[in-house]
Protein backbone atom coordinates (compact mmCIF):
# COMPACT_ATOMS: atom_id res chain seq x y z
CA UNK A 1 0.00 0.00 0.00
CA UNK A 2 1.09 3.08 -1.13
CA UNK A 3 2.40 5.49 2.15
CA UNK A 4 2.00 9.82 1.47
CA UNK A 5 3.79 12.19 3.30
CA UNK A 6 4.23 16.06 2.77
CA UNK A 7 6.38 17.01 0.57
CA UNK A 8 9.71 19.05 2.50
CA UNK A 9 12.96 20.60 1.57
CA UNK A 10 14.99 16.94 2.69
CA UNK A 11 12.69 15.22 0.22
CA UNK A 12 14.02 17.56 -2.67
CA UNK A 13 16.94 15.02 -3.45
CA UNK A 14 14.77 11.91 -3.42
CA UNK A 15 11.95 13.20 -6.01
CA UNK A 16 14.45 15.68 -8.28
CA UNK A 17 16.59 11.74 -9.23
CA UNK A 18 13.30 11.03 -10.62
CA UNK A 19 11.56 14.34 -11.72
CA UNK A 20 14.90 15.79 -14.10
CA UNK A 21 14.48 13.66 -17.03
CA UNK A 22 13.84 15.27 -20.53
CA UNK A 23 10.60 13.40 -21.26
CA UNK A 24 8.93 15.60 -18.42
CA UNK A 25 8.13 19.32 -19.47
CA UNK A 26 5.03 20.50 -17.37
CA UNK A 27 5.88 22.80 -14.29
CA UNK A 28 3.91 20.83 -12.25
CA UNK A 29 6.76 18.21 -11.86
CA UNK A 30 9.18 21.08 -11.24
CA UNK A 31 10.18 19.92 -7.15
CA UNK A 32 10.69 23.84 -6.59
CA UNK A 33 6.70 24.11 -7.21
CA UNK A 34 5.50 21.13 -5.06
CA UNK A 35 8.15 22.71 -2.45
CA UNK A 36 6.38 26.85 -2.52
CA UNK A 37 2.99 25.17 -3.20
CA UNK A 38 2.38 22.45 -0.93
CA UNK A 39 0.24 24.60 1.36
CA UNK A 40 -1.76 25.42 -1.30
CA UNK A 41 -2.33 22.11 -2.94
CA UNK A 42 -1.83 20.10 -0.22
CA UNK A 43 1.34 18.38 -2.71
CA UNK A 44 2.36 14.95 -1.21
CA UNK A 45 4.77 12.17 -2.47
CA UNK A 46 5.27 8.04 -2.01
CA UNK A 47 7.70 6.30 -3.85
CA UNK A 48 7.57 2.35 -3.76
CA UNK A 49 9.21 0.03 -5.68
CA UNK A 50 11.28 2.50 -8.31
CA UNK A 51 7.85 4.41 -8.72
CA UNK A 52 7.57 8.14 -7.72
CA UNK A 53 3.49 8.78 -6.96
CA UNK A 54 2.60 12.72 -6.61
CA UNK A 55 -0.81 13.49 -5.37
CA UNK A 56 -2.52 16.85 -4.47
CA UNK A 57 -5.85 18.48 -2.90
CA UNK A 58 -7.56 17.06 0.15
CA UNK A 59 -8.96 13.64 0.52
CA UNK A 60 -12.23 14.14 -1.05
CA UNK A 61 -10.83 15.73 -4.16
CA UNK A 62 -6.97 14.15 -4.46
CA UNK A 63 -5.86 13.92 -7.66
CA UNK A 64 -2.77 12.09 -8.66
CA UNK A 65 -0.18 12.50 -11.36
CA UNK A 66 0.95 9.68 -13.58
CA UNK A 67 3.13 7.51 -12.15
CA UNK A 68 6.93 8.59 -12.73
CA UNK A 69 9.43 5.70 -13.65
CA UNK A 70 9.06 1.97 -13.34
CA UNK A 71 5.70 0.04 -15.05
CA UNK A 72 3.23 2.98 -15.55
CA UNK A 73 0.33 0.14 -15.72
CA UNK A 74 1.29 -1.52 -12.42
CA UNK A 75 1.36 2.11 -11.17
CA UNK A 76 -2.12 2.99 -11.56
CA UNK A 77 -3.29 -0.14 -10.12
CA UNK A 78 -1.12 0.61 -7.16
CA UNK A 79 -3.28 3.85 -7.00
CA UNK A 80 -6.60 2.34 -7.71
CA UNK A 81 -5.51 0.09 -4.57
CA UNK A 82 -5.10 3.38 -2.43
CA UNK A 83 -7.73 4.79 -3.46
CA UNK A 84 -10.54 1.56 -3.09
CA UNK A 85 -13.15 1.53 -3.39
CA UNK A 86 -13.17 4.79 -4.98
CA UNK A 87 -11.99 5.34 -8.43
CA UNK A 88 -8.77 8.23 -8.45
CA UNK A 89 -8.83 11.17 -9.92
CA UNK A 90 -5.88 11.98 -12.74
CA UNK A 91 -4.05 15.32 -13.18
CA UNK A 92 -2.35 14.83 -16.49
CA UNK A 93 0.10 16.70 -18.66
CA UNK A 94 0.22 16.30 -22.14
CA UNK A 95 4.49 15.06 -22.47
CA UNK A 96 3.56 11.57 -23.69
CA UNK A 97 1.56 10.65 -20.85
CA UNK A 98 -2.44 11.51 -22.07
CA UNK A 99 -1.93 9.18 -25.11
CA UNK A 100 -0.98 6.09 -22.74
CA UNK A 101 -3.43 7.07 -20.00
CA UNK A 102 -6.23 7.14 -22.92
CA UNK A 103 -4.65 3.38 -23.67
CA UNK A 104 -5.57 2.35 -20.18
CA UNK A 105 -8.26 4.53 -18.69
CA UNK A 106 -9.59 6.29 -21.72
CA UNK A 107 -13.38 4.10 -22.05
CA UNK A 108 -13.72 4.72 -18.41
CA UNK A 109 -12.51 8.11 -17.15
CA UNK A 110 -13.65 11.88 -18.66
CA UNK A 111 -10.65 13.27 -20.07
CA UNK A 112 -11.28 17.26 -20.06
CA UNK A 113 -9.12 19.68 -21.03
CA UNK A 114 -8.51 22.83 -18.71
CA UNK A 115 -7.08 25.65 -20.69
CA UNK A 116 -6.50 27.77 -17.61
CA UNK A 117 -3.63 25.36 -16.58
CA UNK A 118 -1.91 25.12 -19.99
CA UNK A 119 1.82 25.58 -19.33
CA UNK A 120 3.28 28.25 -22.34
CA UNK A 121 6.66 27.14 -23.25
CA UNK A 122 8.75 29.26 -25.40
CA UNK A 123 12.20 28.79 -27.40
CA UNK A 124 15.34 30.10 -25.20
CA UNK A 125 16.33 31.76 -28.17
CA UNK A 126 13.41 33.81 -29.20
CA UNK A 127 12.83 35.26 -25.42
CA UNK A 128 16.97 36.25 -25.21
CA UNK A 129 16.93 37.68 -28.91
CA UNK A 130 13.36 38.96 -29.62
CA UNK A 131 14.19 39.16 -33.69
CA UNK A 132 12.12 39.51 -35.95
CA UNK A 133 8.78 41.31 -36.66
CA UNK A 134 6.63 39.21 -33.88
CA UNK A 135 8.76 40.95 -31.57
CA UNK A 136 8.79 44.24 -32.60
CA UNK A 137 6.35 45.58 -29.94
CA UNK A 138 8.76 43.86 -27.12
CA UNK A 139 12.11 45.41 -28.51
CA UNK A 140 9.77 48.82 -28.40
CA UNK A 141 9.15 48.23 -24.83
CA UNK A 142 12.82 48.11 -23.90
CA UNK A 143 13.66 50.62 -25.87
CA UNK A 144 11.16 53.04 -23.95
CA UNK A 145 12.42 51.41 -20.71
CA UNK A 146 16.01 52.79 -21.61
CA UNK A 147 15.12 55.59 -22.72
CA UNK A 148 13.36 56.64 -19.56
CA UNK A 149 15.50 55.23 -16.92
CA UNK A 150 19.53 54.24 -16.49
CA UNK A 151 19.34 50.70 -15.63
CA UNK A 152 21.25 47.13 -15.01
CA UNK A 153 20.82 43.66 -15.24
CA UNK A 154 22.08 41.45 -11.91
CA UNK A 155 22.17 38.38 -10.96
CA UNK A 156 20.58 37.15 -8.03
CA UNK A 157 23.05 36.20 -4.93
CA UNK A 158 23.72 36.84 -1.19
CA UNK A 159 24.75 39.84 -2.37
CA UNK A 160 20.85 41.55 -3.47
CA UNK A 161 18.90 39.16 -2.14
CA UNK A 162 18.20 41.68 0.53
CA UNK A 163 16.88 44.27 -1.91
CA UNK A 164 15.49 41.47 -3.63
CA UNK A 165 13.28 40.45 -0.88
CA UNK A 166 12.50 44.63 -0.86
CA UNK A 167 11.20 44.76 -4.12
CA UNK A 168 8.66 41.61 -3.56
CA UNK A 169 7.87 43.23 -0.28
CA UNK A 170 6.71 46.78 -2.19
CA UNK A 171 5.16 44.62 -4.91
CA UNK A 172 2.74 42.77 -2.45
CA UNK A 173 1.86 46.01 -0.80
CA UNK A 174 0.91 47.68 -4.27
CA UNK A 175 -1.38 44.69 -5.17
CA UNK A 176 -2.76 44.31 -1.44
CA UNK A 177 -6.02 45.25 -2.51
CA UNK A 178 -6.04 41.92 -4.10
CA UNK A 179 -4.40 40.08 -1.75
CA UNK A 180 -5.50 36.21 -1.48
CA UNK A 181 -5.06 32.73 -0.06
CA UNK A 182 -2.15 32.03 -2.70
CA UNK A 183 -1.09 35.51 -3.15
CA UNK A 184 0.17 35.23 0.70
CA UNK A 185 1.86 31.73 -0.46
CA UNK A 186 3.71 32.51 -3.36
CA UNK A 187 5.08 35.75 -1.11
CA UNK A 188 6.25 33.39 1.01
CA UNK A 189 7.18 30.77 -1.85
CA UNK A 190 10.19 33.65 -2.94
CA UNK A 191 11.18 33.64 0.47
CA UNK A 192 11.79 29.67 0.63
CA UNK A 193 13.32 30.22 -2.95
CA UNK A 194 15.89 33.01 -1.74
CA UNK A 195 16.64 30.94 1.33
CA UNK A 196 17.27 27.91 -0.38
CA UNK A 197 18.66 28.74 -4.12
CA UNK A 198 21.61 25.44 -4.70
CA UNK A 199 19.29 23.53 -2.70
CA UNK A 200 16.07 23.83 -5.27
CA UNK A 201 18.89 24.69 -8.22
CA UNK A 202 17.24 28.16 -8.22
CA UNK A 203 18.27 31.30 -10.32
CA UNK A 204 17.34 34.46 -11.06
CA UNK A 205 17.76 38.24 -11.68
CA UNK A 206 16.63 41.75 -10.68
CA UNK A 207 16.29 45.25 -12.82
CA UNK A 208 18.12 47.96 -11.06
CA UNK A 209 17.43 51.52 -11.30
CA UNK A 210 19.37 53.82 -9.30
CA UNK A 211 20.38 51.40 -6.80
CA UNK A 212 16.73 50.00 -6.04
CA UNK A 213 15.89 46.31 -7.14
CA UNK A 214 12.54 47.51 -9.80
CA UNK A 215 11.65 43.79 -11.53
CA UNK A 216 13.00 40.44 -10.20
CA UNK A 217 12.58 36.60 -11.63
CA UNK A 218 13.28 33.70 -9.74
CA UNK A 219 13.30 30.10 -11.85
CA UNK A 220 14.70 26.63 -11.58
CA UNK A 221 15.39 23.42 -14.43
CA UNK A 222 12.36 21.34 -14.89
CA UNK A 223 15.41 19.29 -16.31
CA UNK A 224 18.37 19.86 -18.37
CA UNK A 225 16.80 21.31 -21.43
CA UNK A 226 13.93 23.21 -19.51
CA UNK A 227 14.07 25.84 -17.21
CA UNK A 228 10.81 26.82 -15.18
CA UNK A 229 9.76 30.78 -14.48
CA UNK A 230 8.62 30.85 -11.30
CA UNK A 231 8.15 34.37 -10.16
CA UNK A 232 8.11 37.37 -11.94
CA UNK A 233 7.32 40.55 -10.58
CA UNK A 234 7.65 44.66 -11.72
CA UNK A 235 6.95 47.26 -9.59
CA UNK A 236 3.77 49.73 -11.21
CA UNK A 237 6.01 52.64 -12.31
CA UNK A 238 8.44 50.39 -13.46
CA UNK A 239 5.71 47.85 -16.03
CA UNK A 240 7.85 47.90 -18.92
CA UNK A 241 10.39 46.43 -16.88
CA UNK A 242 8.40 42.43 -17.02
CA UNK A 243 9.41 42.46 -21.17
CA UNK A 244 13.05 43.78 -19.85
CA UNK A 245 13.59 41.03 -17.25
CA UNK A 246 12.35 38.34 -19.20
CA UNK A 247 14.76 39.08 -22.07
CA UNK A 248 17.48 39.31 -19.72
CA UNK A 249 17.03 36.66 -17.90
CA UNK A 250 16.64 34.66 -21.11
CA UNK A 251 20.04 35.32 -22.10
CA UNK A 252 21.40 33.99 -19.27
CA UNK A 253 20.00 30.71 -19.62
CA UNK A 254 22.42 29.61 -22.75
CA UNK A 255 22.34 25.79 -21.68
CA UNK A 256 18.59 25.57 -21.77
CA UNK A 257 16.54 24.95 -25.39
CA UNK A 258 13.30 25.80 -23.53
CA UNK A 259 11.45 28.43 -21.19
CA UNK A 260 8.24 27.45 -19.11
CA UNK A 261 6.69 30.70 -18.04
CA UNK A 262 3.51 27.99 -16.76
CA UNK A 263 0.19 28.55 -16.91
CA UNK A 264 -2.28 32.44 -17.69
CA UNK A 265 -4.77 30.85 -14.50
CA UNK A 266 -7.55 32.43 -16.80
CA UNK A 267 -6.95 35.74 -16.31
CA UNK A 268 -7.44 37.39 -19.91
CA UNK A 269 -4.78 40.45 -19.49
CA UNK A 270 -1.88 37.67 -18.75
CA UNK A 271 -3.20 35.08 -21.26
CA UNK A 272 -3.02 38.08 -23.91
CA UNK A 273 0.60 38.87 -22.74
CA UNK A 274 2.19 35.27 -23.06
CA UNK A 275 0.43 34.19 -26.26
CA UNK A 276 2.11 37.78 -27.40
CA UNK A 277 5.64 35.81 -26.81
CA UNK A 278 4.65 33.49 -29.76
CA UNK A 279 5.27 29.87 -27.49
CA UNK A 280 6.31 27.24 -29.71
CA UNK A 281 4.49 24.87 -27.15
CA UNK A 282 1.27 25.09 -25.62
CA UNK A 283 1.25 22.20 -22.92
CA UNK A 284 -1.89 20.79 -23.20
CA UNK A 285 -3.11 19.91 -18.93
CA UNK A 286 -5.92 17.57 -18.82
CA UNK A 287 -8.74 16.92 -15.73
CA UNK A 288 -9.39 13.24 -15.98
CA UNK A 289 -12.77 12.18 -13.56
CA UNK A 290 -14.21 8.88 -13.51
CA UNK A 291 -16.98 9.04 -16.08
CA UNK A 292 -19.99 8.45 -13.69
CA UNK A 293 -18.59 11.52 -11.52
CA UNK A 294 -18.02 13.56 -14.87
CA UNK A 295 -21.44 12.79 -15.96
CA UNK A 296 -23.22 13.59 -13.00
CA UNK A 297 -21.40 16.71 -12.62
CA UNK A 298 -22.64 17.51 -16.95
CA UNK A 299 -26.27 16.58 -15.60
CA UNK A 300 -26.63 18.49 -12.45
CA UNK A 301 -25.10 21.53 -13.86
CA UNK A 302 -27.92 21.22 -16.33
CA UNK A 303 -31.06 20.23 -14.55
CA UNK A 304 -29.96 21.42 -10.30
CA UNK A 305 -31.93 18.34 -9.40
CA UNK A 306 -30.28 17.72 -5.85
CA UNK A 307 -30.26 14.53 -4.04
CA UNK A 308 -32.11 12.97 -7.10
CA UNK A 309 -29.23 13.44 -8.84
CA UNK A 310 -27.37 10.80 -6.91
CA UNK A 311 -30.34 8.11 -6.75
CA UNK A 312 -30.68 8.61 -10.37
CA UNK A 313 -26.84 8.12 -11.11
CA UNK A 314 -26.62 5.32 -8.38
CA UNK A 315 -29.33 3.39 -10.01
CA UNK A 316 -29.19 4.17 -13.53
CA UNK A 317 -25.85 4.69 -14.41
CA UNK A 318 -25.56 1.55 -16.58
CA UNK A 319 -28.61 3.07 -19.02
CA UNK A 320 -27.21 6.32 -19.97
CA UNK A 321 -25.51 6.99 -23.49
CA UNK A 322 -23.15 10.04 -23.87
CA UNK A 323 -21.10 11.10 -26.81
CA UNK A 324 -17.41 11.96 -26.19
CA UNK A 325 -14.74 14.13 -28.32
CA UNK A 326 -10.93 12.96 -27.70
CA UNK A 327 -12.02 11.14 -24.25
CA UNK A 328 -14.22 13.97 -22.90
CA UNK A 329 -17.62 13.49 -22.50
CA UNK A 330 -19.51 16.94 -24.53
CA UNK A 331 -23.17 15.64 -24.11
CA UNK A 332 -25.50 12.90 -22.48
CA UNK A 333 -28.84 11.61 -21.64
CA UNK A 334 -30.67 8.43 -19.71
CA UNK A 335 -32.37 5.66 -22.22
CA UNK A 336 -34.43 4.66 -19.36
CA UNK A 337 -36.32 1.07 -19.92
CA UNK A 338 -40.16 0.94 -20.16
CA UNK A 339 -42.73 -0.75 -22.20
CA UNK A 340 -45.70 1.36 -24.27
CA UNK A 341 -48.43 -0.94 -25.45
CA UNK A 342 -46.31 -4.35 -24.48
CA UNK A 343 -43.07 -3.52 -27.07
CA UNK A 344 -40.15 -2.40 -25.73
CA UNK A 345 -38.79 1.31 -25.58
CA UNK A 346 -36.30 3.43 -24.12
CA UNK A 347 -37.72 7.12 -22.23
CA UNK A 348 -35.08 9.52 -23.25
CA UNK A 349 -34.25 11.57 -20.15
CA UNK A 350 -32.32 14.11 -19.15
CA UNK A 351 -30.64 14.92 -22.83
CA UNK A 352 -28.23 17.47 -22.09
CA UNK A 353 -25.18 19.23 -23.97
CA UNK A 354 -22.12 20.63 -22.01
CA UNK A 355 -22.33 24.51 -21.66
CA UNK A 356 -19.23 25.51 -24.09
CA UNK A 357 -20.14 23.13 -26.78
CA UNK A 358 -23.83 24.46 -26.94
CA UNK A 359 -24.56 25.26 -30.45
CA UNK A 360 -21.87 23.05 -32.44
CA UNK A 361 -24.17 20.25 -33.26
CA UNK A 362 -23.00 17.77 -30.78
CA UNK A 363 -26.68 17.36 -29.51
CA UNK A 364 -27.58 16.27 -33.34
CA UNK A 365 -24.64 14.10 -32.91
CA UNK A 366 -25.96 12.26 -29.77
CA UNK A 367 -29.54 12.04 -30.69
CA UNK A 368 -28.87 10.50 -34.49
CA UNK A 369 -26.17 7.89 -32.74
CA UNK A 370 -29.25 6.73 -30.12
CA UNK A 371 -31.13 6.42 -33.23
CA UNK A 372 -28.62 3.92 -35.27
CA UNK A 373 -28.03 1.65 -32.27
CA UNK A 374 -31.99 0.52 -31.63
CA UNK A 375 -35.25 0.18 -33.30
CA UNK A 376 -36.93 0.55 -30.49
CA UNK A 377 -39.43 3.23 -29.77
CA UNK A 378 -38.09 6.11 -28.01
CA UNK A 379 -40.25 8.63 -25.98
CA UNK A 380 -39.16 11.54 -24.10
CA UNK A 381 -40.62 14.89 -22.71
CA UNK A 382 -39.59 18.11 -24.12
CA UNK A 383 -38.43 20.55 -21.67
CA UNK A 384 -40.37 23.09 -23.24
CA UNK A 385 -42.37 24.14 -25.64
CA UNK A 386 -39.51 25.28 -27.67
CA UNK A 387 -38.09 21.98 -28.17
CA UNK A 388 -40.91 20.37 -30.05
CA UNK A 389 -39.55 21.70 -33.09
CA UNK A 390 -36.11 20.84 -32.10
CA UNK A 391 -37.28 17.14 -31.95
CA UNK A 392 -39.45 16.78 -35.05
CA UNK A 393 -36.05 17.08 -37.16
CA UNK A 394 -35.35 13.60 -35.88
CA UNK A 395 -38.46 12.43 -36.68
CA UNK A 396 -40.41 12.80 -33.58
CA UNK A 397 -44.04 13.44 -33.36
CA UNK A 398 -46.30 14.87 -30.77
CA UNK A 399 -48.57 12.59 -28.66
CA UNK A 400 -50.85 13.33 -25.46
CA UNK A 401 -49.38 12.43 -22.25
CA UNK A 402 -51.06 12.34 -18.98
CA UNK A 403 -49.86 11.61 -14.99
CA UNK A 404 -53.26 10.91 -13.99
CA UNK A 405 -54.47 8.53 -16.53
CA UNK A 406 -54.59 7.48 -20.13
CA UNK A 407 -55.71 4.75 -22.70
CA UNK A 408 -51.86 3.49 -23.04
CA UNK A 409 -49.48 2.94 -20.28
CA UNK A 410 -45.64 3.73 -20.15
CA UNK A 411 -44.48 0.61 -18.14
CA UNK A 412 -41.15 1.39 -16.46
CA UNK A 413 -39.05 -1.80 -16.26
CA UNK A 414 -35.73 -2.42 -14.60
CA UNK A 415 -33.58 0.43 -13.14
CA UNK A 416 -36.53 2.74 -14.22
CA UNK A 417 -38.84 1.07 -11.87
CA UNK A 418 -36.94 2.41 -8.51
CA UNK A 419 -36.94 5.82 -9.16
CA UNK A 420 -39.35 7.59 -7.13
CA UNK A 421 -42.63 9.57 -8.41
CA UNK A 422 -42.32 13.34 -8.99
CA UNK A 423 -45.03 15.34 -7.65
CA UNK A 424 -46.23 17.15 -11.03
CA UNK A 425 -49.51 16.06 -11.95
CA UNK A 426 -51.37 16.56 -15.62
CA UNK A 427 -51.46 16.81 -18.94
CA UNK A 428 -48.69 17.63 -20.94
CA UNK A 429 -47.34 16.74 -24.40
CA UNK A 430 -44.61 14.10 -24.95
CA UNK A 431 -42.53 13.09 -28.11
CA UNK A 432 -42.46 9.63 -29.24
CA UNK A 433 -40.06 7.96 -32.41
CA UNK A 434 -40.58 4.71 -33.98
CA UNK A 435 -44.05 4.83 -32.56
CA UNK A 436 -47.42 6.99 -33.11
CA UNK A 437 -50.83 7.11 -31.59
CA UNK A 438 -53.94 9.43 -31.37
CA UNK A 439 -54.14 8.01 -28.14
CA UNK A 440 -53.36 9.49 -24.74
CA UNK A 441 -49.83 7.82 -23.21
CA UNK A 442 -50.28 7.48 -19.01
CA UNK A 443 -46.88 8.11 -17.03
CA UNK A 444 -46.73 6.48 -13.72
CA UNK A 445 -43.33 8.98 -13.45
CA UNK A 446 -43.24 12.07 -14.65
CA UNK A 447 -39.05 12.88 -14.41
CA UNK A 448 -39.34 16.12 -16.15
Amino acid sequence: MLEFKKIELCDIEKIKAFTQNNEILACEKNVANLVIWQKAYNNMYAINDGVLFLKSGKEKSQSFSMPIGGDIKKGIEMIFEYTAPEKPRFWVQNDGKVTKFKELLGESYDISPVRDAFDYIYKREDLANLSGKKYHSKRNHIAAFSKQHSWNFETITDSNKVEVLKCAEKWYAENFDRMDEYMAIEKEGITTLLDNMELLNVRGGAIVVDGTVVAFTLGSPINNNVFDIHIEKALKDYATAYTVINNEFAKTLKEYEFINREDDMGLEGLRKAKLSYKPEILLEKYRCRPLALSCMRLYDNAFHDGPFTAKLFDLCFDSIKTLRVDGETVALCFLLPCEIDGKRAKYIYGFTVKERYRGQGYGKALMEKIQSETDEILILRPANESLVDYYKQFGFCEVSASNEKGEISVVPTDCFKKLCERDKKGQYTAMAYNFNTDKTLYFPFSLA
